[in-house]
């Protein structure tokens, strides 16, 4: 099947990279508003055949409006999808999205489940987010030790919310 005078279905593995090449390429584009447009043609094709950086990027696409209207849902549904393959900051999105009710019911605990799992691979957004998350009482996590975790890498925000904690 064509889409767009693209292949859809039946996308090898090396197409799909060339194609989420092509669309960050037209992502990147500063000066023509419908590379955007194309951009995202060239991601779907590659999502929809399992790649998932096109998976994380059409949720980001979705996600700044890029494309057309915004649409949470399809924005969770791709990072839904990278997210499920591993990929950190489509894991750290999906805690986003449920902390926020954007495109998913809104879920604190679920946020959490998200959250964790970026953090565990050493995303300091995602420590800081589950610290934040813990310390209201969302979570179950140690609010003080997600929060060293993020100071640690680098997160500011992190440092200043431990020196609070610890001061309690």
């Amino acid at each position: 099947m064509k889409l767009f005078g693209r292949e859809k279905k039946g996308t090898s593995e090396g197409k799909a990279q060339k194609l989420y090449e092509a669309g960050m390429a037209l992502y990147n584009t500063q000066d023509d508003p419908g590379a955007f447009e194309e951009a995202a043609k060239d991601f779907r094709i590659a999502a929809d055949a399992g790649h998932v950086e096109s998976q994380f990027m059409l949720g980001e696409c979705n996600r700044h409006s890029i494309m057309y209207d915004r649409s949470w849902e399809e924005a969770a549904k791709y990072y839904r999808m990278a997210a499920e393959s591993g990929h950190i900051m489509a894991q750290f999105r999906m805690g986003q999205l449920y902390e926020e009710g954007s495109g998913v019911p809104q879920s604190r605990s679920k946020a959490g489940e998200w959250y964790l799992k970026a953090a565990e691979k050493e995303l300091p957004e995602a420590q800081y987010a589950y610290a934040v998350l813990c310390e209201e009482g969302d979570c179950d996590g140690d609010a003080e030790f997600w929060y060293k975790k993020a100071a640690e890498n680098g997160h500011e925000l992190a440092a200043k919310a431990l020196e609070r904690v610890i001061k309690k």
